[in-house]
């Protein structure tokens, strides 16, 4: 929203280095991890028995886990902090790492087939790295995990909320023969399937309900002073003046809409985990063996989990995915048709949009006044006709 095109390209190379950094190290964690675990089912058995292997095998999850996050946060700061020189240096040894390095280590280690194809797959891997840092995949992917982390508050809201309300429609729902039928009868692809046909149409429903919201909130712009009480620009409200919102572009709108889109995506699916883990206790509780075998006309299995094995019958787990995910849809669109579920789960997202559009005409207003200040200044001395737009990451 507010970084303008001119300066998404400056500098790739260098705020692409945490990216390299964090593939680096979790590429070879990753194998060794592989490794360690690729023997077969009896003789895995045996070294869980031993206490060394175990603890092995722990510490290089968790250090799977940690280490490569660390380093890329570690270097990011780095990367604020050090002069040019020091800066560029590193980022061109990061990127001979990736791009030649690593595939020629993996090519005499065994790792990878031929040399040529490796450098390939590195320069591939470059590219790709350098092209979502342009387009800022990497400034969506930390808002989202920080606005995943802040849904966790969310869920005591969705619990007292939205829960009781939905669950005296799918209650119903759940004890119906046919139903159990159905879902014990999928395989684990065909629900899978099911799952993704509800999940494109909930998010079908989101973007085109989104466009018009967005259409709404961008056509009346609310006064920045009004929104921006208490945020870091707080103090340059007076300094602005009369500030005029600027229009979006399409790029800036569809990153909007993309970002307002992620934010309810995540409630979503928060409420969905809720819903799934009540059908399985309450179903658990209430639904035993032998009526599970009336419903579905045979013995069910024990219910799986990516391989492992799960207290609960393989119906009661399908059963309490499907009206997990039926829910979330009718959740979904809850929040556009419901007045009550609009102001307690939709409208706050659209409050931290405004807050986000007004502070984008606020640092344009200024941003553009101090260029056209500095490019009269570079004019009159005969330096420049044209300033270039882009100024140092400190400056911004």
């Amino acid at each position: 929203m507010v970084v303008l095109r001119s300066g998404r390209s400056g500098s790739l190379l260098r705020r692409s280095v945490p990216a390299q950094t964090f593939l680096l190290l979790f590429g070879p964690m990753g194998v060794a991890l592989l490794r360690l675990l690729d023997t077969s089912e009896e003789a895995f058995d045996a070294k869980l028995a031993d206490n060394a292997y175990t603890l092995t095998v722990a510490a290089l999850v968790i250090a799977l886990l940690v280490v490569p996050v660390l380093c890329g946060w570690l270097i990011s700061r780095g990367m604020r902090r050090w002069n040019e020189r020091v800066r560029m240096t590193v980022a061109i040894v990061v990127t001979l790492l990736t791009a030649v390095v690593s595939p020629v280590v993996e090519w005499r280690t065994g790792l990878g087939s031929t040399l040529v194809s490796g450098l390939v797959e590195g320069v591939i891997t470059l590219l790709v790295i350098l092209l979502l840092v342009r387009i800022g995949a990497g400034a969506v992917l930390v808002w989202a995990l920080r606005s995943a982390a802040g849904q966790v508050t969310v869920l005591g809201t969705l619990a007292a909320r939205a829960l009781p309300l939905l669950l005296l429609f799918v209650m119903f729902a759940f004890f119906t023969g046919e139903l159990w039928q159905a879902a014990d009868h999928l395989t684990r692809a065909q629900l899978w399937a099911v799952v993704g046909f509800l999940s494109l149409v909930g998010a079908l429903f989101m973007a085109t309900r989104l466009r018009d919201e967005l259409s709404d909130l961008n056509a009346t712009r609310v006064d920045p002073r009004k929104v921006l009480r208490g945020t870091p620009l707080a103090g340059s409200l007076d300094l602005v003046g009369e500030t005029v919102p600027t229009k979006l572009s399409r790029g800036e709108r569809v990153n909007v809409a993309v970002v307002l889109f992620l934010a309810q995506a995540l409630q979503v699916v928060a409420f969905v985990i809720l819903v799934f883990a009540f059908f399985l206790v309450f179903g658990k509780l209430m639904v035993q063996p032998e009526v599970v075998t009336e419903y579905v006309g045979r013995e069910s299995p024990a219910g799986t989990l990516y391989g492992q094995e799960l207290p609960v019958s393989r119906a009661l787990l399908q059963v309490s995915l499907f009206l997990a995910v039926f829910s979330g849809l009718y959740f979904a669109s809850s929040t556009s048709s419901d007045d009550s579920y609009r102001r307690a789960f939709f409208e706050p997202l659209l409050d931290e949009v405004a807050v986000g559009l007004a502070a984008r005409d606020v640092y344009r207003a200024r941003w553009a006044d101090a260029h056209s200040e500095h490019a009269t200044t570079l004019e009159r001395d005969g330096t420049a006709s044209v300033g270039t737009g882009r100024h140092e990451p400190g400056e911004r």
